[in-house]
């Protein structure tokens, strides 16, 4: 099972593709929100490269409304998101398949924003957020579950028994020879009463 972690690729958080990626989100911030937004796009950008993507984007959407206290017009927002998207693919050239990769992520996220899009059209605005959040947590949970399976972090059935049998075996080894020793070190006279 180390072998298995142990070949899996360190996380590439910063590597050229996604320095760039990161710089376009403080253009973009700036370019839409002006000097406010650069500074949004900059404290974005550090929390990105300092945590991780996902810090990164959401402060950048904390970041974003805080920029646009009055709400935000669809080209802004759509530019500005159009970053966020660049940076989470950024480190796909490194992996193995980047075009299943992006074909999933880009998959993902049209059903959820379409899931949105459909629900909000007959439903109140809490209501596509909470089929957007059930979505993004099964989804999560899933790729959760075959990451782990993948790694090789989850026992088959058979190797669950295995395991089972064999601490029964230790316990039942471990038992018997301190009753052993007991038996045949006593540590204490044996007393009789008159």
């Amino acid at each position: 099972m180390t072998a298995r972690i142990n070949t899996v690729p360190a996380a590439t958080g910063r590597d050229w593709a996604t320095v760039i990626s990161l710089a376009a989100i403080v253009v973009a911030f700036g370019a839409v929100a002006g000097p406010l937004g650069a500074l949004a796009g900059i404290a974005t950008a550090l929390v990105g490269y300092l945590l991780g993507m996902p810090y990164a984007l959401a402060a950048g959407h904390v970041a974003l409304v805080v920029s646009f206290p009055d709400g935000i017009d669809p080209l802004p927002f759509v530019i500005v998101e159009a970053t966020f998207i660049a940076v989470l693919l950024a480190p796909i050239a490194w992996t193995e398949s980047p075009g299943r990769i992006t074909l999933v992520a880009i998959t993902s996220a049209l059903t959820l924003a379409g899931a949105a899009w459909l629900v909000v059209d007959s439903q109140p605005i809490y209501m596509a957020a909470a089929t957007v959040i059930v979505l993004l947590t099964s989804a999560s949970y899933g790729l959760h579950r075959l990451e782990r399976v993948r790694l090789g972090l989850v026992p088959d059935h058979e190797d669950g028994k295995q395991a089972r049998q064999i601490d029964t075996d230790q316990t039942d080894e471990s038992t018997t020879e301190t009753n052993t020793e007991t038996t045949a070190n006593p540590t204490t006279e044996p007393t009789t009463d008159i």
